[in-house]
């Protein structure tokens, strides 16, 4: 028999969404401008517990601009709204060192570091900039050492795939460094598994995972711990992250990890009831 209600089984996995934003994508079917009020709405909506966004603008007009605008937006809320900056890894580009950036980052409460570093499909999406060690070198080693999880999105288009030597070269250089890969990715499910078991520090954002029971098929081959929710809300829906994690053919302890207790441990966040 079908249930009319999920409501208590969502609400017992605490998702937290690792993938939402403020402000309005430049795609044409987004809608409205996404401020606090809606976007807490449509959480709340979803019985998702927390969230980690960013601010569109720091990816498609300034960093800094976009990182002083979500911290406006989000306020005193940050226990259900977890802020995460976006970073051009630069001293010019971010105007300070990258110990003074993290010490910004650790005053404003902070938790997470995402980049953008290219499109191959569309570079009018991505900030553009060399992703390669002499120029990000001393902003990862500092993140790494401060214990900063990095999103890394490529945004590629349907067809394209991410840059894996780049990303399998990041990961070797920095192994303590915890980094997410956040792109839309399909029929990839061999290069991520191989990926992520040379690789012991990388996690994939399960948005990526839109093949049928592909995320039940990653977690037998490398384990829940390297997985995590996350919607990319307003561009798609958080109804979709949280019933491809839900009605999953995993354990209820495999399925909490997922929904949000993985994010929270990258971040060093309290673990909600029922700590794993």
């Amino acid at each position: 028999m079908i249930k009319d209600n999920f409501a208590d089984e969502i609400k017992d996995l605490e998702f937290l969404d690792f993938a939402v934003s403020f402000g309005r994508p430049p795609v044409p079917f987004t809608g409205e401008w996404v401020n606090k009020e809606n976007l807490l709405k449509e959480l709340r909506r979803n019985y998702i517990k927390q969230s980690a966004p960013y601010h569109v603008l720091s990816k498609a007009y300034e960093a800094n601009y976009g990182n002083a605008l979500l911290l406006q937006d989000i306020g005193k809320d940050t226990e259900e709204m977890i802020p995460t900056w976006v970073v051009v890894p630069s001293e010019d580009a971010m105007g300070c060192s990258p110990s003074a950036f993290v010490d910004k980052m650790k005053a404003a409460g902070v938790r997470a570091i995402r980049l953008f570093p290219s499109s191959t499909g569309n570079p009018a999406k991505a900030t553009r900039y060399a992703f390669t060690k002499w120029f990000y070198g001393d902003y990862f080693a500092e993140f790494e050492r401060r214990e900063i999880p990095l999103t890394v999105e490529f945004s590629p288009n349907r067809r394209d795939e991410p840059d894996w030597p780049k990303l399998y070269g990041v990961a070797k250089e920095f192994p303590k460094l915890q980094i997410v890969l956040a792109d839309g990715f399909q029929r990839t499910a061999w290069t991520l598994i191989k990926l992520l078991k040379e690789c012991p520090n990388l996690y994939v954002q399960t948005s990526g995972l839109d093949v049928h029971r592909e995320l039940e098929y990653m977690v037998e081959k490398v384990g829940p711990q390297r997985f995590i929710a996350g919607s990319k809300f307003p561009v798609s829906t958080i109804g979709t992250m949280v019933g491809q994690v839900l009605f999953s053919n995993l354990t209820f302890e495999q399925k909490k990890l997922i929904a949000g207790d993985n994010a929270r441990r990258i971040m060093h966040l309290t673990m909600k009831k029922g700590e794993n």
